[in-house]
């Protein structure tokens, strides 16, 4: 039988916890000791963001897309460069340390003034720390609100893991200004809808497939897709898992831990635009602007929030000897949806 109380004591109070260390300065002025992954790529410190975008734009797969363009469209094969440089450009994080302390202090802030409590299960993370040393670590969150990921972001920083390369929707690359700060808080920006697009394709792939063999950072994408409105699943997207799982079924890498999360609130911050959408209003786009007249939200009391870091699923363990290739992205996510 399961025991609600038992299972609620493996969670810790973050708010409680982030008072009694000396509050938001503390928290952003600590200093931190990331794990280094050097299993896959023997590397003494993590790639710039010049060394990724150089890696990426010179790989074989990319290299290859570009000449087929030139030839499809009967351009030069500089001028189709210069589009994969541009294509890149847009889509490429470029995590910095300091821009992180600087998000992390105005983020926390905003935290203590509109929640009660946010809870999370501790000791799964530092066992998730442990993994990053040696394992290629994703995170597959569920999707309630914007806050889902810049929460994830927090607890990673506050626990030492090293914080993730996040997946984002091309609307908030729209946002000149919040662009700028989730781009150097990790986020990287891809279209919803590539279609046809296989220059993008094999740039997307091949950027998500590095950090997966070099593994110096966990990737994180959103199984849904986007933001469930319903308070439940939505059915699962698989691009993302398929470019994720490619190096694994390739040989690129020996393992895979894919790290299932679920963040569950008492009240949403959306839940008003939410009703609206519902009744058929269109969806807002994401703004500078937009988000500047959403400040009444700071007035707001959201209750209690709940993160819950599942049980990491090696993707060699589960699949053991008997791999069915065809058949490996729904087992995966199967596995997640009823961790």
């Amino acid at each position: 039988m399961f025991d609600r109380q038992s299972s609620f004591s493996t969670y810790v109070d973050w708010l409680e916890e982030l008072r009694q260390q000396g509050g938001a300065w503390k928290f952003v002025t600590k200093k931190r000791e990331f794990p280094l992954n050097t299993f896959y790529a023997n590397a003494k410190k993590p790639r710039s963001y010049e060394e990724i975008f150089s890696s990426v734009l010179t790989s074989p797969k990319v290299t290859e897309a570009i000449e087929e363009e030139a030839v499809r469209r009967g351009l030069p094969v500089l001028k189709i460069q210069e589009d994969a440089k541009s294509i890149l450009k847009i889509m490429a994080h470029n995590w910095g340390l300091s821009s992180t302390r600087t998000f992390g202090y105005v983020l926390v802030k905003v935290l203590e003034r509109i929640f009660d409590a946010i809870y999370v299960n501790v000791e799964q993370l530092k066992r998730i720390r442990e993994l990053c040393r040696s394992e290629s670590i994703v995170f597959m969150p569920s999707h309630r609100t914007y806050l889902d990921f810049l929460l994830l972001s927090v607890f990673c920083f506050d626990y030492e893991v090293p914080l993730p390369a996040i997946a984002a929707g091309m609307d908030f690359a729209n946002s000149w200004f919040m662009s700028e700060i989730l781009r150097r808080c990790g986020a990287f920006y891809i279209k919803r809808s590539i279609g046809q697009d296989r220059l993008y394709w094999a740039i997307l792939s091949e950027y998500v497939q590095t950090h997966i063999i070099h593994s110096e950072r966990p990737v994180e994408f959103f199984i849904e897709g986007t933001r469930s409105r319903v308070g439940k699943s939505l059915y699962p997207k698989y691009g993302l898992l398929q470019m994720v799982l490619e190096p694994f079924l390739k040989g690129k890498v020996y393992d895979i831990v894919v790290i299932p999360v679920t963040t569950n609130y008492d009240k949403l911050l959306e839940e008003l635009p939410y009703s609206y959408e519902l009744l058929g209003f269109p969806k807002p786009k994401e703004s500078t602007t937009a988000l500047i007249k959403a400040h009444q939200f700071l007035n707001e009391r959201y209750g209690r929030c709940f993160m819950t870091f599942g049980e990491p699923i090696s993707v060699r363990d589960y699949f053991g000897m008997s791999l069915n290739r065809s058949s490996i992205v729904n087992q995966v996510i199967n596995t997640c949806r009823t961790s």
